[in-house]
């Protein structure tokens, strides 16, 4: 078998870095509640973040990302949903919030950096869930959302959407009215439905140049997934 493909950036702050190494073994010990949140998704998100902010920061300050701000990435990518709540949970409204307390406690208790640099990162935690409806302000808040949002489109975002619909219980569509042209649409019930509730209107809530083209290529992937999936199912 080959080597785990790692972000260059990734595997080598992680070398050099021991408290994001012991981070990175924590996180990775946290139960997903499904197949669409496991620990590879918390990676993924640690490398567009990181990309993502990199670019960023060229375009808007005109240089390279430093090797704390690449850590406050990963550290902010890695515990993003440290805890993990089920979509369908009554709870899920706070996934976001409890995340971002459990991240400040952790990166508290191990001394991960300063006040300062642990609030920011809490802080993007908390502002990336798409539920919360909150805008980050700092850098590294976009640069997480941002990420989080390319993981829910395309080939990754059609296997994650199937992935958590099955954890759910969800149907793959309504077989009597798949397009909801007579009934309100409901994806905890229906996989398909998240496409139109969600996904779709994923591009326009963007916050950074670098990840919103990415976006909207990807939901382009979506569409014709969908208009593959009308002609399959409809008489």
């Amino acid at each position: 078998m080959g080597k785990k493909v790692m972000n260059p950036v990734l595997r080598e702050r992680l070398e050099q870095n021991s408290k994001l190494r012991t981070l990175y073994e924590r996180a990775k010990s946290i139960k997903p509640v499904d197949a669409a949140h496991d620990f590879s998704h918390m990676e993924r998100v640690a490398a567009l973040t990181l990309q993502i902010y990199a670019r960023e920061v060229k375009s808007r300050e005109q240089r390279a990302a430093v090797d704390s701000e690449r850590d406050q990435c990963i550290a902010a990518a890695l515990l993003h949903d440290c805890v993990p709540i089920a979509k369908n949970s009554p709870l899920r409204k706070d996934s976001s919030r409890l995340s971002s307390e459990k991240a400040r406690e952790w990166l508290n208790e191990m001394e991960f950096a300063n006040k300062a640099e642990i609030d920011l990162i809490a802080q993007a935690v908390l502002d990336h869930s798409y539920s919360s409806g909150r805008i980050p302000t700092s850098l590294l808040g976009q640069a997480l959302q941002d990420a989080d949002r390319l993981e829910s489109l395309g080939a990754l975002g059609l296997y994650r959407t199937i992935a958590t619909g099955v954890a759910m219980g969800a149907e793959l569509f309504n077989s009597e009215d798949p397009w909801a042209e007579k009934r309100e649409l409901n994806d905890l019930k229906f996989s398909l439905d998240h496409f139109f509730t969600k996904l779709f209107k994923l591009p326009d809530s963007f916050r950074t140049d670098a990840a919103r083209a990415e976006a909207h290529r990807r939901a382009d992937f979506l569409r014709a997934f969908v208009t593959q999936l009308q002609s399959e199912i409809t008489p």
